[in-house]
């Protein structure tokens, strides 16, 4: 009687013993993927920050009134108006300006 539980006890051992190895089997893959995950993390941080330092600036225009005074003072028989400075101006910036 008492082999029979040893021999029950050793089976349900072994068990445990290929569950557990089949446990630690799929932490170190998930440690391996968790190490890849960052890897990859922190090359795309640092792209990102590359890619951020190396973007030009947004530039910032004076007024259309105050541009189209200053090419006025140069240019005395110029024909462009506010509405010209502005639309040359949204151009500039990307964006769409439209005459009011």
């Amino acid at each position: 009687m008492l082999r029979l539980e040893l021999k029950a006890a050793n089976k349900q051992l072994a068990e445990w013993d290929a569950e557990l190895n089949q446990l630690h089997d799929r932490n170190g893959d998930l440690g391996l993927k968790v190490q890849m995950l960052e890897q990859e993390f922190e090359e795309v941080r640092r792209s990102r920050e590359e890619t951020k330092n190396s973007a030009p600036t947004v530039a910032e225009f004076p007024e259309p009134a105050d541009l189209l005074n200053q090419l006025r003072a140069q240019r005395k028989k110029t024909r462009a108006d506010r509405v010209d400075v502005e639309a040359i101006l949204g151009l500039l910036g990307g964006q769409v300006v439209r005459a009011s």
